[in-house]
């Protein structure tokens, strides 16, 4: 582990990295089994003391029985003896029953095994594996971005960043740029050493014009990670029954809402990611099933509807595009606002003139929650009614149509397979982008001559380019840098 003893976690909270660490893995909740992960100097000096004296074993995993201050535990143990472990450290995890009350019991007991035992904090598992050289700092911010990743596009982004893409790119670069640097720096130290060639400024002038365009290849094929964490949200809105759930079902090929005939069955608003083809590629929104408009003031005072209201009221206001859903059978279709599609539903309830377009259009609105929120958009009506039926699964390719075309006049693009960007990757390659001009500039006047006229403007924006390209894979890093990121993370990874 690198010369670290303390580090800064959230709320300026000091943590001993010395310590051994306990957390629980897995998610919040029942489950058949729960983890509980265990790292640090020591730990299988815990592990011991837990299983009464069994003798140290080496990698594996074991069946065992933990004894406990509550009672007696069968379990089984993964032992991970460092350095080679996901933290560098000694490590250990547990596999016991996933019931939430004994899962906490369980950690209490071996944060108290000693007093160097302590709950670890938020992303300190992954702390400490990039401190003990296991991870680059692009990949321990992969793992946080797999964590919170709520697209198949997210996840594509966080696996380049687990896989090291941009950082082994910026490597390449860094030795390039290094190698050149040298070569500078020894026309500038050892000028009196007939045996020492200095880089040519032709030479020099050449390799930094290609890492520039690599370094603009780069920034300008780019997809923005905050571009991908802000995926479009389309929201099925209107009254209760119109068959917005079920027409989610339809969209995303999967038995995700619930349907029923009973009215307000939805009591929250459920959020799945949905793949539509765009111009050139594919883009991925979250598709949100909504709570359905009551209208029944009376009822609406029950608790579990207000909730339900709550939650449509901040889906709808949250939403880039609305699908007002109308079911066919229940009269008069309202009239699309800017970024409202009206979705016809149900539509094998009624004859084939209504599949064939033939409908009546009014200005009643049904849903005040949407018509409010559909005036403030800046979306274009690309178009203004779609029939569908999720039972005979006709329309839903029009519809998705429709949302690709509304999603597409205003702005938002395909996903492409443009490498994805944090802002502070972004911010770094531009960094060097600029310094690499800065020495590109220097050099370029000596570019017929011999010798650079002046290497130590050169050598100095070389070495800031460095320090910057350095950053991506967490050279050169400050802790405050550190602390928002491992900030990001949830206790256990």
């Amino acid at each position: 582990m690198k010369n670290t003893t303390t580090f800064a976690g959230n709320h300026n909270e000091q943590w001993q990295l010395n310590d051994v660490i306990v957390a629980v893995s897995t998610p919040i909740g029942r489950s058949t089994r729960a983890v509980i992960r265990v790292s640090g100097i020591g730990a299988l000096d815990i592990l011991s003391k837990i299983e009464r004296g069994q003798q140290a074993r080496g990698r594996g995993i074991f069946c065992t029985t933990l004894f406990f201050t509550f009672g007696e535990l069968p379990a089984l143990v993964i032992v991970m003896p460092g350095p080679n472990s996901y933290t560098g450290e000694d490590s250990f995890e547990l596999l016991v029953p996933g019931n939430p009350h004994l899962v906490e019991m369980i950690v209490t007991d071996i944060a108290r095994a000693n007093k160097n035992v302590r709950r670890a904090g938020p992303g300190e598992y992954s702390l400490r594996a990039f401190l003990s050289g296991k991870l680059t700092l692009e990949q321990v911010e992969g793992v946080a971005a797999t964590i919170s990743a709520r697209t198949d596009a997210e996840l594509r982004a966080a696996e380049q960043l687990r896989k090291g893409t941009l950082g082994n790119i910026a490597a390449r670069l860094l030795e390039a740029l290094a190698d050149m640097l040298a070569l500078v720096e020894a026309g500038i130290d050892f000028t009196d050493q007939e045996d020492v060639v200095a880089i040519s400024p032709a030479v020099l002038c050449a390799g930094l014009r290609a890492a520039l365009q690599q370094l603009n290849d780069i920034l300008n094929s780019n997809i923005a990670m905050e571009q991908l964490e802000a995926a479009p949200w389309v929201v099925l809105a209107g009254n209760t029954n119109a068959g917005k759930s079920a027409l989610m079902n339809a969209l995303l090929q999967q038995e995700r809402a619930v349907v029923t005939n009973q009215a307000g069955t939805t009591r929250d608003a459920l959020v799945e990611p949905w793949t539509i083809d765009v111009a050139g590629g594919h883009a991925e929104v979250l598709l949100v099933d909504s709570p359905g408009f009551m209208g029944d003031v009376a009822h609406e005072l029950v608790l579990l509807d207000q909730l339900g209201q709550e939650a449509r009221l901040k889906a709808v206001q949250h939403a880039t595009l609305i699908l007002r859903c109308h079911a066919a059978d229940a009269g008069e279709a309202p009239v699309a606002a800017a970024n409202e599609i009206i979705v016809m539903t149900k539509c094998d309830l009624l004859g084939a003139e209504l599949k064939r377009g033939q409908h009546n259009v009014s200005n009643n609105r049904h849903d005040p929650v949407a018509a409010r929120a559909g005036g403030e958009s800046h979306l274009n009506n690309a178009t203004n009614v779609v029939h569908t039926s999720a039972k005979n699964k006709t329309g839903l390719k029009e519809l998705a149509h429709a949302v690709s075309a509304a999603l597409s006049s205003s702005g938002i693009s395909n996903t492409g397979e443009g490498m994805a960007l944090a802002q502070r990757h972004r911010a770094l390659l531009a960094a060097s982008v600029i310094d690499i001009q800065q020495a590109l500039a220097a050099a370029v006047a000596d570019e017929a001559r011999r010798h650079l006229s002046t290497p130590e403007l050169v050598a100095s924006a070389m070495h800031s380019a460095l320090e910057n390209l350095g950053g991506i894979a967490g050279r050169m890093t400050p802790d405050d840098i550190l602390g928002r990121i491992f900030s990001r993370f949830c206790v256990g990874k």
